[in-house]
């Protein structure tokens, strides 16, 4: 038996897709109007993953080439305040002033995206969507609480929805909650309501949770890196959360890894062992790493992944490092 491989959520656009979707990304096409092209650019998505030879995939999040900014435009509720420059990475992140009750009435996009995804590949089961505050934290309003309580319906609500549409999975993606608990900027009482309310909504599918440092311009959000802070956080998910990946890709990470064996018995570890922010790790440091992650944990509760989404990474690399941990998982004997 191999160790299961799997992916975080986005991937590589499509060379062949791009200068429509830029139409799509810029605004000019409604959701409807693109449809058909990301279609197309989805398919190729899953067939790459497909091909690579990973167990699970996922839809490739071409509807959302900068992984949560494409969410804000969407909402009512806001003003901007200056508009998403991805030339300038995290310099360039879009601004918003809250100025009333935050809507989606035409949600974030995610659910939207798995009924497409899904109704062209079969083998499509899980889905994925940002934490409301990984969305929401960098709203400016005089009221905090507020705005994060219309984020978490908001959030609930499109993975009502993907379930709904058949999800049968649902990734939440918090990079801003993994940060706020290493950095200790952040308390856990703070936290748990921003993870635990959206999920409520997927109470009769696997819930999965993906804690990174945060990826920008294949940059970390923090120079911080370290999986003891995680660990009050992960712990009060018990029950909570079948699946919790966690970015181990980070030296500071990797040397704490031991700090696993900690983790709810309950709880599936999906370990991001492969670094989207450098080049493609070999087959056989990709091999040591899952050897030593055995050591801690048994291989019925351990996967291997990619340690946050591929759609930064250059097409070839991509399906290199995929390709390199496919092999490496299928050449440990368990």
């Amino acid at each position: 038996m191999a160790i299961r491989t799997t992916v975080v959520g986005s991937w590589p656009i499509p060379f062949g897709q791009r200068p429509k979707l830029k139409q799509y990304y810029a605004g000019d096409l409604t959701d409807e109007e693109a449809d058909p092209v990301l279609a197309a650019a989805a398919r190729i998505a899953m067939d790459e993953q497909i091909a690579c030879g990973l167990d699970e995939i996922m839809g490739g999040e071409v509807f959302a080439p900068d992984f949560l900014h494409h969410v804000p435009p969407r909402l009512d509720g806001l003003n901007t305040i200056r508009s998403r420059d991805t030339t300038k990475g995290y310099d360039g992140i879009g601004l918003y002033e809250v100025t009333g009750k935050i809507s989606a009435p035409i949600g974030t996009g995610h659910a939207k995206a798995f009924r497409r995804e899904s109704g062209i590949e079969p083998g499509l089961y899980k889905a994925s969507v940002p934490s409301p505050l990984t969305i929401g934290g960098g709203f400016r309003s005089d009221d905090r609480e507020g705005h994060l309580n219309d984020m978490i319906k908001i959030v609930r609500a499109e993975i009502a929805d993907m379930v709904a549409a058949g999800a049968k999975e649902i990734q939440l993606d918090a990079p801003a909650e993994a940060v706020g608990m290493v950095m200790a900027t952040s308390s856990l009482d703070e936290l748990l309501p921003l993870v635990m309310e959206p999920l409520q909504a997927a109470e009769h599918v696997r819930r999965s949770i993906h804690f990174c440092l945060g990826d920008i311009s294949r940059r970390t959000a923090t120079e911080d890196q370290n999986l003891r802070n995680l660990l009050p956080l992960i712990q009060e998910l018990d029950g909570v959360v079948h699946r919790v990946h966690i970015e181990c890709s980070y030296p500071g990470q990797w040397q704490e890894i031991k700090v696993l064996d900690q983790l709810p018995a309950s709880m599936q570890i999906i370990a991001g062992i492969a670094d989207v922010k450098s080049a493609p790790a070999s087959e056989q440091a990709l091999r040591d790493k899952i050897l030593q992650l055995l050591e801690i944990l048994p291989a019925d509760r351990l996967l291997v992944s990619s340690s946050c989404g591929c759609g930064r990474v250059p097409h070839d690399e991509a399906i290199r490092l995929m390709r390199n941990l496919v092999k490496a998982s299928s050449s440990v004997d368990v």
